[in-house]
């Protein structure tokens, strides 16, 4: 298990590689930042997984990325939004102008507005679950992407909330979401 108490951060002008069976451990209100792609190949019995024992994780988040992130048999859980300098994000875990694929993973148990926020990017996500997260589950803005044979149970507000993008959505299920489906 890696633990981390301060800011990590990851330049331009690299790729960042998640082996599986990584845990990468956020505490003390570190946070993850890479303005690099991120590619995190987990397996079912090696999930890579991204949590905050202690509940002060301030999110993992990848900015204007060249080339396109990959996420496989990943969990995010009991993390935050970025809040850093004063500059403050809604998602637990975030694309900003940077494309990616999710697949085979878990948002669970985040404590912000939105579990997954992707902005300006292209994207998809098959087989993602979305569980007890407080606010929204996914939150996409101004994005084109697919949502495909995804679960949202127990959620605090909306389980999918687009603006200005372009979305194809199939095999979906939502369950206990308190506003918006």
């Amino acid at each position: 298990s890696l633990v981390i108490n301060k800011p990590f951060l990851i330049p331009e002008g690299y790729t960042v590689h998640f082996e599986p069976g990584t845990v990468m451990n956020l505490v003390e209100n570190a946070m993850f930042i890479s303005y690099s792609p991120v590619i995190m190949r987990g397996t079912p019995d090696a999930p890579i997984v991204i949590t905050s024992s202690d509940f002060t994780g301030n999110g993992f988040t990848v900015l204007q990325a060249e080339g396109r992130s990959q996420v496989e048999h990943t969990r995010f859980e009991n993390l935050n939004t970025l809040n850093y300098k004063g500059w403050e994000l809604t998602g637990a875990v975030t694309f900003y102008e940077s494309d990616v694929e999710i697949k085979h993973s878990v948002v669970y148990r985040n404590q912000c507005e939105d579990g997954l926020n992707i902005i300006r990017s292209k994207f998809l996500t098959e087989d993602v679950t979305f569980d007890y997260t407080w606010g929204d589950a996914f939150d996409s803005d101004f994005s084109n992407g697919l949502v495909l044979n995804c679960k949202f149970t127990n959620l605090g507000n909306d389980a999918i909330d687009f603006s200005g993008s372009t979305i194809t959505i199939q095999d979906v299920t939502i369950d206990k979401a308190a506003d918006k489906g």
